[in-house]
């Protein structure tokens, strides 16, 4: 029976390693070290402590800044790099409507043939530089890309991505009808909320919601989009995507996740749910798995922590979000390469 292609990235020994968690980890094992014995030793604890205290302090600061700077170099721009776009709405019956989409497009330079076309979904808090990160390299390649704005930062639908796949809706038509793409050579990448529009984009049940007039790409490239969570939700009967993982089409799919992700149940949760799919979807997957990254590994803002209802598969728990800049590299590489290949530009 045809498997799924499962990668593990194992990058360096830690202490060899230049990400910004190695940086961390190494630090913090200096602040953590066992203090030598005194003769008071309660004195000397409270001490340790305040030391302890002081220099973890210094250490977070240090952190912050050294990734911010990483930030401006790797994402200095919050969109994609292209023109500034308005596309006309779209509407999914019984799902939702938009009136109108805000994007960037951007095309390879240099080139006036048509070319393959990437929409770009950003995730739960808005257009963040993520998308800009991954859009030059997909230009560079040849490729064009769309990133559109489906809400602001702060701004997620509490009805979940049924409120947003209009906006994909809009945005897969508007691509098709460009004189200088190749509608029958799309391709979808998001971020988190955009990487589960991207995954359930490629199962037939969705794209027969979306409409007939909506063209159908051929390549979804995921990136961590809560497989733990799409397992449960297309699991339970209110849900529009109920049954959706039995319906997931033989295009090709690169998902790319952290084994520290704290959306999911466990460090492979993604397997699970590739598991469920059919055969000719299965054999079309790969997933490509990051030793001890977390969620939003590539994100360009400087490292932080929240509280989800969503995390720990439904569950609810804190989302840590580590920038750790080799992983960000190797998934964009992976991701162009991805795209080159079964969009051929």
């Amino acid at each position: 029976m045809p498997s799924l292609a499962i990668i593990h990235h194992a990058p360096e020994l830690a202490y060899r390693r230049r990400g910004v968690r190695s940086i961390y980890n190494s630090l913090q094992g200096v602040v953590r070290r066992k203090p030598r014995p005194a003769a008071n030793a309660h004195l000397a604890a409270s001490r340790t402590e305040q030391g302890i205290r002081v220099i973890d302090l210094l250490v977070r600061s240090s952190l912050a800044c050294l990734v911010l700077g990483i930030s401006i170099v790797a994402g200095a721009q919050s969109y994609a790099p292209g023109e500034a776009v308005v596309l006309p709405g779209a509407e999914v019956a019984d799902w939702g409507r938009v009136e109108k989409v805000d994007g960037h497009f951007g095309r390879p330079s240099g080139n006036s043939s048509r070319v393959p076309a990437v929409l770009i979904l950003h995730g739960s808090g808005g257009i963040d530089g993520r998308g800009a990160y991954y859009a030059k390299a997909l230009q560079d390649a040849g490729i064009a890309t769309l990133e559109i704005t489906m809400f602001p930062p702060g701004g997620r639908p509490r009805s979940g991505t049924k409120a947003t796949m209009p906006f994909a809706a809009a945005a897969l038509k508007w691509l098709a009808e460009q004189s200088g793409v190749d509608g029958t050579r799309l391709g979808v990448m998001g971020f988190s909320w955009g990487g589960v529009m991207a995954l359930l984009i490629s199962s037939e049940l969705t794209q027969n919601a979306l409409g007939k007039d909506v063209p159908k790409p051929i390549a979804f490239a995921p990136l961590y989009p809560t497989c733990s969570v799409i397992a449960r939700v297309v699991k339970n009967k209110q849900s529009v995507y109920y049954g959706a993982e039995a319906r997931m089409s033989g295009s090709a799919m690169l998902i790319q996740v952290g084994t520290k992700d704290d959306y999911e149940d466990d460090e492979h949760a993604c397997d699970t749910l590739v598991a469920s799919w059919p055969a000719a979807a299965r054999e079309r997957t790969t997933v490509r798995y990051y030793e001890g990254a977390t969620h939003g590994f590539d994100t360009q803002d400087p490292p932080h922590q929240f509280k989800d209802e969503f995390a720990r598969g439904g569950r609810g728990g804190v989302v840590r979000m580590w920038p750790t800049p080799n992983d960000a590299a190797a998934a964009r590489i992976a991701l162009v390469a991805f795209f080159a290949e079964h969009l051929k530009p």
